[in-house]
């Protein structure tokens, strides 16, 4: 009965230790996961707009742009980017500020269609 009861408290002990360690570890990925957080960016156009005048993110986030709404697109000056409608893509961008302009012609107020997406220095 003695070897049971030791063996159960070390048992126990061991589940412990394993416990905190797991911890630890979780905690220090969990820093540099938040050096590469992903944000959410989705952008609503509607009549020659979008919803907002800009978006703002953090450098180093890796951003999802969404478009939604409408029949418009996006594209993001000085970078490669060129999204449509109800279309999701991943990018990752340096710090600054970008146009973001429609690139399907959508009537008579299509050239004022714009934004700014601000990538803000860490």
């Amino acid at each position: 009965m003695k070897k049971w009861l030791i063996f159960a408290s070390v048992l126990c002990l061991v589940f412990v230790v394993a416990a905190c360690g797991s911890n630890s570890k979780s905690n220090n990925s969990g820093s540099d996961a938040a050096s590469s957080t992903v944000a959410d960016v989705v952008i609503k156009a509607s009549s020659w707009e979008f919803d907002q005048p800009e978006y703002h993110i953090k450098k180093g986030q890796t951003i999802k742009l969404e478009l939604i709404d409408g029949v418009h697109g996006v594209e993001i000056e000085k970078t490669n980017v060129k999204l449509t409608q109800n279309k999701a893509k991943t990018i990752t961008l340096d710090a600054g500020e970008y146009e973001i302009k429609c690139n399907i012609p959508c009537g008579g107020g299509h050239s004022k269609m714009s934004a700014k997406l601000i990538v803000e220095a860490a």
